[in-house]
């Protein structure tokens, strides 16, 4: 008995492959968002450094070079939170390498397994819950083992 397979995936694996590409793109904005706001906090520290530098040499008042200072410790604060938050968006985008990654390591091996069983329909059919409750295991033992890189 012959089958066939339909040339569109079902309606539930297209979904499901649209939602795993808007969170890909969603993490990939997140990064690049972060990593910009931290080259426009690096730069306007920058800015702040050179004005501090500049009241200094010209004998500004102790009032003004303290407002100064301080608002170079504030801009300095800012770089340092937009700095963790950008080592957060990459851990986010780290995970989600690895996940892209096992996912195609299973694929791959779920179709050379199929390749390689294709002439013998009945052990695959057999074997195929085994193959399946490995993949699993594995992605669980990955899922467990993630959090714990950094």
């Amino acid at each position: 008995m012959k089958t066939t397979r339909h040339s569109n995936p079902p309606r539930a694996a297209r979904e499901k492959k649209e939602h795993v590409k808007q969170h890909v793109e969603q993490t990939l904005r997140a990064c690049e968002s972060v990593a910009t706001r931290i080259k426009t906090a690096g730069e306007e520290l920058a800015a702040s450094w050179t004005a501090l530098c500049q009241e200094i040499s010209t004998g500004a008042s102790s009032t003004e070079l303290l407002r100064k200072r301080a608002w170079c410790n504030v801009l300095e604060l800012r770089l340092k939170e937009q700095s963790y938050a950008l080592e957060q968006a990459r851990h986010g985008v780290d995970a989600l390498w690895d996940e892209m990654m096992l996912n195609t390591r299973a694929r791959e091996l779920f179709n050379r397994y199929l390749k390689r069983d294709r002439t013998d329909t009945l052990a695959a059919t057999d074997s195929l819950p085994l193959l399946a409750r490995t993949a699993s295991v594995i992605a669980a033992a990955h899922r467990r083992t993630a959090p714990l890189k950094k």
